[in-house]
């Protein structure tokens, strides 16, 4: 795979932040709203359903567990999940807030999941565009029992046990009722946290917890069983344990997953000799365990794929050479032994099967044949950076590829001060940053208002977090003078003279600007416009004149930003506290 087309590849990937950062976000959300906004009707002797067991709702709630549980696991099925749990919520649900923000959360959900899925599809497109070549691929060795089946197993076990468990607390309830008598309790004081002391009228007291509160003296139906006086079980408010058929469900599911992660590791290691299509890129052994994968050229990070060996040997010899590279107390002679195991699974390779987000590819580097053991990877991404990887020296892996161009300087200079093309933004940040900044102190208000402090001061405290996700690349800035280059990124504004610059060199999709003392990393610059930035920051460097000015910080828009939402987040809250 050539560099240009492992860009376009790349480019294709889902950034990881959505579904890792920001959607549990939004769940997260739904759910508050959801309990604010939740029926605050007490519960009923006449219907004591109303507070008692709902197993449809046990059920519904695995999915929407799901929904959140596995985005940093299995993404596309939390989607899946999160769409199917939508559907649950505006069936059963009434509440018209919740519906609201679970509908919006389904939207971004079913929004996420398409892309995934063509992103995937993209992804293997490109990948069959790119030339092969025809390689002969062995058998592959038993895979026997798996730790996933072992787990699997054990979950499914753990599942029938709290079912089980359930239905004995159940019969064990049903038999209490059968001999239960009604009585009129009265509440002689509150105990710790929502505990109730509620007084019989043989005079003895008993603790029991209810959902609702009542005021001291209340008089509340009870059933007490004669035979047991240490069972006391209000009218209004049955026994629950249908909670149980949520562990259950939730246990059933992630072995279920487990099963399918098996039978796709099986599928990817035939244990019959086959002809195939191998693709040409470039791996070696990374600091995470894994292997980066690479185009071709090495210029561009495909992923990280998590291999074995079919001989179990050296599979053992390959994993402690892995672990060394962590322990620092490893004596350096048998360092540079085990180091120099991983150098032989380094270089140009043939990867063998889909090239994609969660695929199971076969790796063939020499004589050996490295097979799946997880699925393939991504670099996962946030806002402002991008997971890179690591050589098993420590240092980048380019160091045995054809050194790269020196940059050459620029003939026509623009007209100055320039400011270096960025990465085109969403359309949307600036109006979002406006909107975080606008409702949040006033969603913080609004809580407040509503006693739910917590929440309140959470919103200012994570809301800054927010503020400046948003703000970075609003505000992010790199302009160019005659005397120094200004460079405005998070925080900090850094204004670097010319003449203490060293040298200007273009790393993968980042642009390294290296000072007397200093290395710094621009990333966000056009990429297509590289090489010309490059260029004019080279000729720029080449003509500057040493002068006294030095290297300077000041503060960006971005930190004031974020001052002053929280000091107006605290107004907020303050005003809210003791008006």
């Amino acid at each position: 795979m050539t560099g240009e087309l492992a860009t376009r590849w790349a480019g294709s990937v889902v950034p990881s932040w959505i579904y890792r950062w920001l959607l549990p976000v939004g769940w997260a959300v739904a759910i508050v709203v959801s309990m604010v906004a939740g029926d605050e009707q007490p519960c009923s002797v006449a219907d004591p359903a109303f507070c008692g067991p709902d197993r449809l709702f046990s059920v519904v709630m695995v999915v929407c567990l799901a929904a959140v549980v596995l985005l940093w696991w299995q993404p596309i099925a939390a989607a899946a999940a999160g769409v199917l749990f939508v559907v649950f919520e505006l069936q059963f649900d009434d509440l018209a807030e919740a519906q609201v923000v679970w509908t919006i959360y389904g939207a971004a959900c079913a929004a996420l999941l398409y892309w995934m899925l063509t992103a995937r599809q993209k992804q293997r497109s490109l990948a069959l565009r790119a030339q092969r070549r025809q390689v002969q691929v062995p058998a592959a060795a038993s895979v026997g029992v798996t730790a996933r089946l072992l787990v699997a197993g054990a979950l499914v076990l753990a599942g029938v046990a709290v079912l089980l468990l359930m239905r004995w607390q159940d019969g064990r309830e049903a038999e209490h009722l059968q001999r239960a008598v009604e009585q009129t309790a009265v509440v002689k004081a509150h105990g710790e946290e929502d505990d109730l002391i509620l007084e019989l009228p043989d005079g003895s007291t008993h603790t029991v917890t209810m959902y609702d509160d009542y005021e001291v003296g209340a008089q509340i139906p009870v059933f007490v069983d004669p035979a047991d006086r240490d069972w006391v079980r209000p009218l209004a408010e049955p026994a629950d344990y249908s909670h149980w058929i949520t562990v259950a469900g939730g246990a059933c599911l992630v072995a279920g997953l487990f099963v399918l992660q098996d039978a796709r590791l099986r599928r990817a290691r035939p244990r019959r000799a086959w002809l195939a299509q191998g693709l040409p890129v470039w791996i070696e052994p990374d600091t995470s365990s894994a292997f980066a994968l690479y185009s071709a050229d090495g210029a561009v990070l495909l992923g990280f794929a998590y291999l074995e060996l079919d001989d179990e040997d050296a599979d053992l010899e390959l994993l402690e050479a892995f672990d060394v590279l962590g322990d620092e107390e490893v004596p350096p002679k048998y360092r540079d032994e085990l180091l120099a195991r991983l150098q032989q699974y380094r270089g140009e390779a043939l990867l063998v099967g889909d090239l994609a987000e969660r695929a199971w590819p076969t790796i063939l580097i020499g004589a050996h044949v490295l097979r799946p053991a997880r699925p393939f990877r991504t670099p996962r991404q946030l806002p402002w950076q991008r997971e890179t990887a690591e050589g098993v020296d420590g240092s980048p892996r380019v160091q045995d590829l054809p050194p790269a161009p020196e940059i050459e300087p620029a003939t026509d200079l623009p007209v100055l001060p320039w400011e270096a093309p960025l990465e085109p933004r969403y359309w949307w940040a600036k109006p979002a940053l406006v909107a975080l900044m606008a409702g949040l102190p006033v969603a913080a208000g609004l809580f407040a208002l509503w006693d739910d402090w917590y929440v309140a001061i959470g919103i200012v405290l994570f809301g800054t977090e927010l503020i400046h996700l948003a703000a970075v690349p609003v505000f992010f800035r790199v302009t160019a003078t005659a005397t120094q280059l200004w460079v405005r990124n998070g925080w900090v504004e850094q204004l670097l003279p010319w003449h203490s610059v060293t040298a200007v060199d273009i790393d993968a999709d980042r642009l390294n600007i290296e000072t007397d003392d200093d290395w710094h990393v621009l990333k966000g610059v056009s990429t297509d416009q590289m090489k010309r930035v490059a260029a004019v920051f080279e000729a720029l460097r080449l003509r500057a004149v040493a002068t006294a000015e030095k290297q300077r910080r000041r503060p960006a828009p971005a930190l004031w930003l974020e001052i002053g939402f929280l000091v107006i987040g605290g107004l907020t809250l303050a005003v809210v506290r003791f008006a």
